[in-house]
């Protein structure tokens, strides 16, 4: 999600105060008419630690532990930051999948210029650019469209799944720079019975064609590739 006044000023400095303006009124003004919660300051704690976590199944027991509270407790100040767009979630997809991995949500900020690590910054970015064209494709009547991830227990894993209609439809992998196809494409395509794969990377006008055990696999520019979608 692009915010106006950091984007078109250009500026980190401004930036840098936009953020901390924008997480006070988050958790001392929305959040504190939302929940009537008195733990405010260890909620700032809370968001000061999920930059680091974004791109990466969201463990609720480390950040309990990091905040010395309850399971619940984490899981109901998480449940508010995403019902004011802090955040968003996807579930991991499971059938068809062995030993798959079926309750661990995968965290992803709508701001993701918080976010430090050039990888899970792309990868964040590019979940954003998913979410809003399944929603669009969904409200546009083209079928019912939904964003997963893949990973199993052995954390084998591509990053995306889009669903069409409850079925398995497109996956997607994101690199950063790394346009050698992933290895974990062959065992996922095979389970899925999937034609299609995309890679997508952070590399201006690339695109190249590839053949992964009869399937055909587009690795592709991130900008190029969005802007076929909505």
């Amino acid at each position: 999600m692009r915010f106006p006044e950091p984007l078109f000023s250009s500026s980190q400095r401004l930036l840098n105060l936009w953020h901390k303006e924008r997480i006070e009124k988050l958790v001392r003004e929305d959040l504190r008419d939302l929940s009537r919660l008195p733990e405010l300051s260890r909620i700032e704690m809370l968001i000061s630690l999920l930059p680091e976590r974004a791109a990466r199944p969201l463990g609720f027991n480390s950040l309990r532990e990091d905040l010395e509270t309850s399971y619940g407790t984490v899981k109901r100040w998480i449940d508010y930051l995403r019902e004011l767009y802090y955040h968003f979630e996807l579930k991991p997809w499971s059938r068809y999948i062995s030993r798959s991995l079926k309750k661990e949500s995968k965290l992803y900020l709508w701001d993701w210029s918080e976010i430090k690590d050039p990888g899970r910054k792309f990868e964040n970015i590019c979940a954003c650019h998913l979410l809003k064209a399944c929603h669009y494709w969904t409200d546009t009547g083209e079928g019912a469209f939904e964003l997963f991830y893949l990973r199993t227990k052995e954390k084998k894993e591509i990053d995306f799944l889009i669903t069409r209609d409850g079925r398995p439809w497109l996956p997607i992998e994101c690199k950063k720079s790394e346009t050698a196809a992933s290895p974990n494409f062959p065992s996922f395509a095979r389970a899925l019975a999937l034609p299609i794969l995309v890679q997508l990377v952070d590399r201006p006008r690339y695109l190249k064609k590839k053949n992964i055990e009869g399937r055909t696999l587009w690795v592709w520019s991130a900008a190029q590739f969005f802007r076929h979608t909505p």
